[in-house]
């Protein structure tokens, strides 16, 4: 499955964002359960999201909360990298 919203095509996968780096989330590719787990979590499109961790745990900040993910599933996660004033994270 996959979801998206194709107003951007330059995107980076989670995987790949650098420690600290801003970004919304595009487009999500994965099976539905996982997909529900992480909509559950706050992580769907058009979500600023911080990387706080990388490797595998990556974890990441959402609304102020930090939630780990696994390195194969950020991996199917595609983000547009938001411009150095646009994020809002302390």
């Amino acid at each position: 499955m996959m979801i998206e919203d194709s107003t951007n095509l330059r995107e980076t996968r989670l995987d790949k964002l650098p420690l600290r780096s801003c970004a919304v989330v595009r487009r999500i590719e994965t099976e539905s359960e996982e997909f529900l787990r992480l909509k559950s979590l706050g992580l769907c499109i058009g979500r600023q999201i911080e990387v706080v961790k990388s490797g595998d745990p990556l974890i990441i900040k959402i609304f102020g909360s930090r939630i780990g993910l696994s390195a194969s599933l950020a991996a199917r996660v595609w983000l547009e990298v938001c411009a150095p004033d646009h994020c809002n994270f302390s």
